[in-house]
């Protein structure tokens, strides 16, 4: 089951009402029609892009984006410190022990057991929201590296200083394609993997995770893994590119949401499919839950054709959903990169300019991101707010044995905390302001690439005609848990 069909799941174990995806527990009426709200989010976007197009040039961004570094405080120097920062690090070691150990010997009961709601809930979702909206936190407290890090330091040690040497160089023309591949293992694990939600099995696959992220780096070295295979540091750092807070070796800047993804170079090809998967793959996260997948559904299992093809699978162990949601999967990433392709290139014959479709859109990817930050904000943000209080009586009990360590275990999660009303509403505002700041973005991109105010404003017309697709289908999909 997929992150918003656990929850649903909860919700009908602990609470009296119909449950409805991603933590509702009732469906109401939108205070106007549907269409109405599509049509003023299209509206919003288009409106966006006629005041860029007319009133930034050039000179705008000349000067490039306005800083202010927080280190000048004590306060923040304080927090910034080695010894605050080592001690958040050994906590990020504890947790990821204390994870795997619940999943492994604790109760397998998936509400009683810390593992899924770490995982899922607090980790997946919660640190994709600081990324996003504060900085690279992962980068600080990925205990993968840190644990690869003490062992590097052991090693030196042992060997009278001598450091580590990589053992294999990088093939250049991998780039980040073992990313890419490990991310969609990972979304294949949250959406369509049946055993998803029990402790054990997320145990093992946590673990095997670790294995090849530490087989990675001891084969191309620490940096180059992170940089190249290790799933989350690219995923939790394009997210981070969109926050307001930047860290370098000596500084700590305050910047503009979304101005870490300004590049003076295009983005590689990999890279370019990793940021679309992203997309498609909270897409179809949301897809999942809609009567029309369950149509589809419905109508390849009745197809004889089908049916006798996913017969002969299942006789291999495949359940024929599982088969059905993995081919479904495959294809929202490949029609993302078709369809960006197919924009990328329309974009260079209306701007006339000598650049190639590819080059385009790997210049224009990165402003898509906005786009993704803002679905995932929305998408998961009841999920976030409802099934993150499980953590609460489960750090007093994160085996299921019956403990109250802290007091807590007897906290009654209230599902009914956040009204439905108040996530549409925030739903449609985040995902509007994301697209506002894509449409931001990419104009100034094609100012950089196109040259000329002209072509970089025609240019844009089939973005614009993208983003308003992709606003009218993300808030439709949204819309059915509440209307459908």
């Amino acid at each position: 089951m997929s992150v918003a069909r656990l929850v649903a799941a909860i919700a009908l174990t602990s609470w009296s009402l119909p449950a409805a995806a991603h933590g509702f527990g009732q469906r109401f009426d939108l205070p106007l029609p549907l269409w109405l709200w599509l049509t003023g989010a299209g509206a919003t976007i288009v409106l966006t892009f006629v005041v860029i197009a007319l009133f930034v040039r050039e000179r705008s961004i000349a000067a490039g984006w306005p800083q202010f570094d927080l280190l000048r405080f004590a306060a923040v120097r304080w927090i910034a410190h080695p010894v605050t920062v080592g001690a958040v690090r050994i906590l990020a070691v504890v947790v990821f022990v204390l994870t795997a150990f619940a999943g492994l010997l604790g109760a397998q009961d998936p509400y009683v057991n810390l593992a899924p709601t770490m995982i899922w809930v607090v980790w997946w979702v919660g640190l994709a929201f600081i990324c996003a909206l504060g900085g690279d936190l992962w980068a600080l407290v990925n205990p993968l590296r840190t644990i690869f890090e003490w062992g590097e330091r052991g090693f030196a040690r042992l060997n009278s200083g001598r450091q580590r040497a990589p053992r294999l160089p990088y093939p250049p023309w991998l780039d980040v394609w073992p990313g890419v591949a490990l991310f969609l293992c990972f979304a294949w694990a949250e959406l369509i993997w049946q055993r998803n939600d029990v402790p054990r099995y997320l145990a093992c696959a946590m673990l095997a995770y670790a294995g090849v992220t530490w087989t990675g780096m001891l084969l191309f070295g620490r940096q180059v893994w992170l940089a190249k295979g290790e799933a989350f540091s690219i995923v939790f750092g394009i997210l981070a590119r969109f926050a307001p807070l930047a860290a370098t070796p000596r500084e700590l800047n305050v910047r503009f949401p979304g101005a870490g993804l300004i590049t003076r170079q295009p983005v590689s090809m990999s890279f370019l499919a990793f940021v679309l998967l992203m997309l498609a793959s909270v897409t179809f996260d949301g897809f999942l839950e809609t009567a029309l997948n369950q149509r589809m559904i419905t109508v390849v299992h009745q197809s004889r054709m089908a049916s006798t093809a996913l017969f002969a699978l299942s006789e291999w162990g495949f359940d024929e959903t599982q088969v059905i949601e993995t081919t479904a999967l495959v294809g929202f990433a490949l029609a993302f990169v078709a369809v960006f392709w197919l924009t990328s290139w329309v974009m260079v014959r209306l701007a006339r300019r000598d650049v190639s479709a590819s080059k385009a859109a790997c210049s224009f990817v990165l402003t898509l991101v906005p786009i993704a930050v803002a679905y995932h904000l929305s998408h998961y943000f009841s999920l976030l707010v409802t099934a993150g209080q499980f953590i609460i009586p489960l750090v007093s009990d994160p085996f299921g044995w019956g403990w109250d360590l802290f007091g807590t275990a007897q906290y009654k999660v209230d599902l009914g905390i956040l009204s439905p009303y108040v996530f549409w509403y925030s739903a449609v505002t985040i995902i509007v302001i994301g697209h506002v700041i894509a449409v931001v973005l990419a104009h100034t991109e094609g100012l950089r690439v196109f040259g000329s105010r002209y072509a970089a404003v025609v240019s844009q017309i089939p973005m614009v005609v993208l983003m308003v697709a992709y606003t009218t289908l993300s808030l439709w999909i949204l819309a059915q848990p509440i209307v459908g």
